[in-house]
């Protein structure tokens, strides 16, 4: 794919959707970690752990690959049309970059650690008997990482459809704050 091609007529809408992303990264992390925070168990804790390194590797690679190259692109576009193909060169040697290029190292840490969070954590609700649709729906939510539509908004459906079904579901027992059971062992 030709980045620079793809994007010189585009760049305003393309910078704004990733400024958006990169806060929507955070805030989706957020809410896995106060989702599973309280929850008891081995699934649980690698659901917390797990979402940090999805926060940081994903926002990472969508600052890169969203802010980075959408700057570069507004460069290009404003500069001489004969510097042009240098700067769509290096715009697109920074796409294929792997490290933080499109199928480089940070996206698929990210995509790991997503995919490892919301599959754990579904195990961690289904351990407290939570409803078989919500650990379904948070599986699923995996594919939040492939984020352009139609297949990240699919995920973001589902993982918003976990929530609700978990805030309504009156068959989950409020777990117990980890810390008010400090004195008794914890299960694994």
């Amino acid at each position: 794919m030709d980045v620079y091609g793809g994007l010189r007529d585009e760049v305003t809408t393309y910078i704004i959707v990733h400024v958006g992303t990169l806060i929507f990264i955070a805030l989706l992390g957020l809410v896995l970690y106060m989702l599973v925070k309280d929850l008891p168990g081995r699934a649980a804790r690698i659901a917390r752990v797990a979402v940090i390194p999805f926060v940081v590797c994903y926002a990472t690679w969508e600052t890169v690959i969203g802010l980075a190259v959408g700057a570069l692109v507004q460069h290009a576009n404003e500069a001489p049309a004969s510097d042009r193909p240098a700067m769509a060169d290096a715009i697109q040697s920074l796409g294929d970059n792997a490290i933080v290029g499109e199928a480089g190292v940070l996206v698929s840490v990210g995509a790991l650690a997503w995919a490892v969070a919301v599959i754990a954590a579904a195990v961690a609700f289904r351990g407290v008997g939570a409803p078989l649709t919500a650990s379904v729906l948070l599986g699923l939510s995996a594919i939040v990482v492939s984020h352009p539509p139609p297949i990240g908004p699919v995920g973001l459906v589902c993982f918003a459809g976990a929530v609700a079904v978990l805030a309504r579901s009156e068959r989950v027992a409020l777990p117990t704050p980890r810390s008010a059971t400090a004195g008794t062992p914890a299960s694994a």
